[in-house]
């Protein structure tokens, strides 16, 4: 690992743990998302109707079609909404993209397991330290002169993410295998 040569000099390490902040949160992002896209792609496979999903995945799965409920007349609203079950209930899940709002706020995880139905106590554990990696990782983003004091405490950060991205995968993994996705 580069940061931790002794030949480079203080301020390539400063950039080189800029960098690597810069990284180790596009990496949390990244497969946050990717893990919460491959369970909702597995979950339309397994379940053939909306009325088969956990209350949160069954919302999420029908968010689209409820904000567009939400811009309706009152008329139409009520109509829609009293005919909601009829016409909903049967259908095949659709679920919208995984929205990251591009900044990973922990609270906007634990909306998102929520949403898949997955325990995010996992999360709890390291909240001030993904608070932190966001907050750093947008200074970084717009210039700001946040230096990273060394590369011990670059390193917490590196193994809280790991921990996380180890905790979602085994999570959805979990949840898959789980009554109404699974056997077991």
């Amino acid at each position: 690992m580069l940061l931790h040569r002794r030949d480079i000099s203080g301020s390539q390490r400063e950039v080189l743990l800029r960098a690597s902040w810069g990284m180790l949160y596009a990496h949390y992002e990244g497969f946050a998302k990717f893990c919460l896209s491959v369970f909702y792609a597995e979950a339309k496979q397994r379940i053939s109707a909306c009325h088969e999903l956990p209350a949160n995945t069954r919302v999420f799965a029908h968010s689209k079609l409820i904000k567009t409920l939400r811009q309706l007349p009152a008329d139409q609203f009520l109509s829609a909404v009293e005919n909601f079950g009829t016409n909903h209930a049967s259908t095949p899940p659709e679920f919208p993209d995984v929205d990251t709002d591009a900044n990973l706020w922990p609270n906007l995880l634990i909306d998102l397991l929520n949403a898949a139905d997955i325990d995010a106590n996992f999360v709890e554990k390291h909240r001030q330290k993904l608070r932190t990696l966001v907050k750093r990782r947008n200074g970084i983003a717009h210039g700001e002169e946040d230096i990273i004091p060394e590369v011990r405490y670059y390193l917490e950060f590196e193994q809280a993410v790991y921990e996380i991205m180890y905790d979602l995968a085994f999570s959805v993994d979990a949840r898959l295998s789980a009554p109404p996705y699974g056997t077991s």
